[in-house]
């Protein structure tokens, strides 16, 4: 979605909520990238990240405490992950062409690879939320029915039992497996024809390399940490990481309320499309829409990937008034705890049902 919204000539409701959109950066006096709030968590991030990893090399300390530093390093990524690194493959907190390249290798930094995220993320999900064969979401390794559209397996009816433990897997698996899949062995749909430039096998590789030079290696040679409790502080470390970030990103889009589209062509609109496929939650705590990087703002999120997330809940107030006043569905959780219910509902209900049908709730198109 562009950034630029006058263009949009739809129905009324269209029009009016992007043009409320349009309306409020220069009423407010605001840029549609990054503001000062942005500038902070970029400050605070990378300095959480350097201040916990070097205090996790300077001293040596109980086995206890370690786990607990390496720990706590490793949500300085995941703050860093969701804050910064997400909005900055958006290109969402700079029109500066240096320093917009530059925040994308954040992602690189935690050990994800950006140029094959950005791939993977606008092409097979931000075009295609919830559509069965085109979101890459969708897919779960083949361990999850996410889709009533999708093959069942005998083992799918316990899903809703083991997805927390799959789910703390998810970045491990992407550190470890899906980069260098995606990159060497796809035959997914959105990236089985791709032609790569040499400059990001070369990136990947030596982003690799760093990410598990200082995250394995360093701790063992310049602290004379057992290997072992290394490798357990990094599993720990990343189940964290990887149910939070898991479920933050699966509660907007795979819970019992949502749509699942046959095409991408099922929606009269693509504004249509994204209030059908996805649901908001915790709007209004503080919190969340602080430490989440406005993730649980996902609506807007998906109508302006190019806005910085700190406008995202002014915007999720016009969004919801425009609704109500048109008469449009709009989802949201009032807590994650809720969407997260919703979410294990709908795994059960896929997972046991072979002949399951969404219950069509969505406003249709118009």
């Amino acid at each position: 979605m562009q950034t630029s919204f006058t263009s949009v000539n739809q129905s009324p409701f269209i029009k009016e909520l992007f043009q409320c959109f349009e309306n409020f950066f220069p009423a407010n006096n605001l840029s549609k990238k990054g503001d000062w709030k942005m500038s902070s968590k970029i400050i605070l991030g990378l300095s959480w990240w350097a201040a916990s990893y070097l205090f996790l090399l300077s001293f040596k300390m109980p086995y206890w405490q370690f786990l607990l530093v390496y720990l706590f390093h490793g949500l300085s990524q995941t703050f860093l992950l969701l804050n910064i690194g997400h909005d900055a493959n958006h290109h969402s907190i700079t029109s500066r062409p240096f320093m917009k390249r530059l925040l994308c290798y954040v992602f690189d930094l935690c050990g994800l690879n950006s140029y094959m995220w950005r791939v993977l993320h606008h092409g097979a999900h931000h075009n295609c939320a919830n559509v069965h064969g085109e979101d890459e979401a969708l897919i779960g390794r083949g361990l999850f029915r996410f889709s009533p559209y999708s093959p069942k397996k005998g083992f799918h009816k316990f899903q809703h039992l083991y997805a927390i433990f799959i789910y703390g897997m998810v970045s491990i698996d992407h550190i470890f497996l899906k980069d260098f899949e995606y990159f060497f062995f796809a035959n997914y749909k959105h990236v089985k024809t791709r032609k790569y430039p040499l400059k990001e096998y070369v990136i990947m590789i030596i982003g690799k390399l760093f990410y598990f030079s200082y995250m394995l290696i360093l701790p063992i040679v310049l602290l004379g940490i057992s290997p072992w409790l290394v490798l357990l502080a990094f599993l720990i470390t990343h189940f964290v990481m990887g149910l939070l970030s898991t479920l933050v990103f699966l509660v907007t889009h795979i819970i019992d309320t949502t749509r699942f589209p046959e095409s991408k062509n099922e929606f009269e609109h693509f504004v249509y499309h994204v209030l059908g496929t996805t649901a908001d939650f915790s709007t209004q705590n503080s919190w969340a829409n602080w430490f989440l990087g406005g993730l649980n703002q996902h609506v807007i999120h998906h109508l302006c990937p190019q806005i910085c997330h700190t406008h995202y809940p002014k915007l999720t107030q016009i969004l919801k008034a425009t609704c109500k006043e048109y008469g449009i569905e709009y989802r949201e959780n009032a807590t994650m705890y809720k969407a997260i219910q919703q979410h294990f509902k709908l795994l059960k209900r896929l997972g046991n049902a072979p002949d399951y049908k969404i219950n069509i709730t969505a406003q249709p198109a118009h």
